[in-house]
């Protein structure tokens, strides 16, 4: 297919969801992490289903995933109808290409719900989102859909996904991605930030408050610093809480000489589109954005993704760092700078996720991440050597605790009764969880009026609890 070749996953996904048609499944999600190729995939099975006369219309939110689905159907050696505002649409055509704000718009028009009833395959990109939702009563129950995103998540009061397809098919996850080598090794870094104070809005972080509080704190300063020190030079991405917090980091940016500039949703195509093509053809160029480049957006050259805000959301998350993991030929590891706890939050991005149709529900609470002190490093709490500086953590009162657990459940009879006959009462504690013993075990270790008079004080028991104990047992 003019030059085009799939990889062997791929090739996989599009046998799987071939099954599971064929098991009756007529809506299923495509479930691909970003990098994978979800448009080279659909690209491919759109063809499948042209060259079978069927009706074909593809589906996105976002102008740069519209123009990249375009794009790879080309490649096809097809040519999709555009549906564009403001213009007028021969509907008799095969395949369609269309963003969903459009389509929506004109489901008051006879000839527009009539189309989207006959036809007989659907794609939609970002398929996770709740835009799409709607369409679905306007289709016909034979149609056949396939819902492409690399973050089958809904949460909260967002219908579930069950509700609109009965099947998910993942081959391929991230870790794997990053074996095959298909994708870049990430190396994570995180200043720690209090996030307490900052507002909710819509299940997620308000920018604004957001925005105030990094403004507050002039966190762009720390940016600059770890940037510098981590990954200077290097190409890197910003992800900003608000437009005003982007402009405030560019101009700190640009005014320490570095090469930087500022891109947001609100600016004119031309302006966007010139401020695009200067990132992706300036050697250590920095851009900011907000709201614009967590998707659709491919520019394999990224270096660093600098994440000057913090998310809820897990898709968003993922989709945010997803852009700095393509390989190139001379890139096959990149940068994550954190600076709102989203990798304590969220856990690695390259994290094995084992996804469903099912709705998530929030969890509370960070991953047990830590910092290394010296360089930032984000590792597993239970790593006791940074991996990046080779900086050693001393060992906390929790993980000496349980070292000597892993000690008592080795011990045998005889050895457990001598470390029992010495043991404080902290290490009687410590050998009360290794065993499993009751509750109460603690207390009849107690022999002596030493001991009871020593418990009280251990347990902080109102006084006269050891005399009360040792007059009941006549002591």
């Amino acid at each position: 297919m003019d030059g085009l070749k799939l990889r062997d996953y791929q090739e996989k996904y599009i046998i799987e969801i071939q099954k599971s048609f064929g098991k009756g499944n007529k809506k299923i999600i495509l479930c691909a992490p970003t990098g994978a190729g979800k448009t080279i995939m659909f690209s491919f099975m759109t063809k499948g289903a042209f060259d079978k006369d069927k009706k074909i219309l593809i589906i996105t939110d976002r102008k740069e995933l519209f123009s990249q689905s375009a794009g790879s159907i080309s490649k096809m050696g097809l040519k999709a109808s555009e549906i564009k505002p403001n213009c007028k649409i021969d509907l008799n055509h095969n395949l369609h290409v269309a963003m969903v704000q459009t389509i929506m718009r004109r489901l008051n028009k006879e000839d527009y719900i009539s189309f989207l009833n006959n036809l007989d395959l659907i794609i939609i990109d970002e398929a996770h989102k709740t835009i799409f939702d709607k369409l679905f009563e306007y289709l016909n129950v034979n149609t056949f859909v396939i819902g492409a995103t690399a973050t089958p998540h809904r949460e909260g009061k967002q219908l579930s996904l069950k509700t609109f397809y009965t099947d998910i098919v993942q081959v391929i996850d991230t870790p794997e991605l990053i074996k095959k080598g298909n994708l870049s090794t990430p190396e994570s870094y995180g200043v720690p930030i209090n996030l307490k104070g900052i507002k909710t809005k819509g299940g997620d972080f308000d920018e604004k408050s957001m925005a105030d509080k990094f403004s507050e704190i002039k966190l762009f300063h720390g940016v600059y610093d770890n940037y510098q020190r981590l990954t200077a030079n290097k190409k890197a991405l910003v992800f900003a809480p608000n437009v005003e917090a982007s402009k405030e980091l560019v101009e700190s940016f640009s005014d320490k000489g570095l090469p930087c500039k500022h891109v947001d949703c609100y600016m004119t195509d031309t302006e966007r589109k010139d401020t695009l093509k200067w990132f992706e053809q300036t050697e250590g160029s920095i851009l900011s954005n907000y709201g614009i480049l967590t998707t659709g957006f491919d520019c394999p050259s990224i270096e660093v993704v600098i994440l000057y805000r913090a998310t809820k959301s897990l898709p968003l998350f993922l989709q945010m760092v997803g852009r700095g993991s393509r390989v190139t030929e001379s890139k096959n590891t990149f940068s994550i700078l954190d600076f709102g706890n989203n990798i304590k939050t969220h856990n690695y991005w390259e994290e094995n996720r084992i996804w469903s149709l099912d709705k998530k529900e929030k969890k509370e609470g960070e991953t047990p991440i830590k910092e290394c002190p010296e360089c930032f490093y984000l590792l597993h709490s239970r790593i006791m050597e940074c991996p990046s500086c080779g900086y050693t953590f001393d060992k906390t009162e929790k993980e000496k605790e349980d070292l000597i657990i892993i000690e008592l459940q080795k011990m045998n009879k005889r050895q457990l009764i001598e470390a029992i006959s010495i043991a404080s009462f902290k290490d009687l504690e410590i050998i009360q969880k290794a065993k499993g013993y009751a509750k109460n075990w603690i207390f009849h270790q107690l022999k002596t009026k030493e001991d009871f008079y020593e418990y009280e004080k251990f347990m902080s028991y109102k006084k006269g609890w050891a005399y009360n104990q040792l007059k009941m047992k006549g002591l």
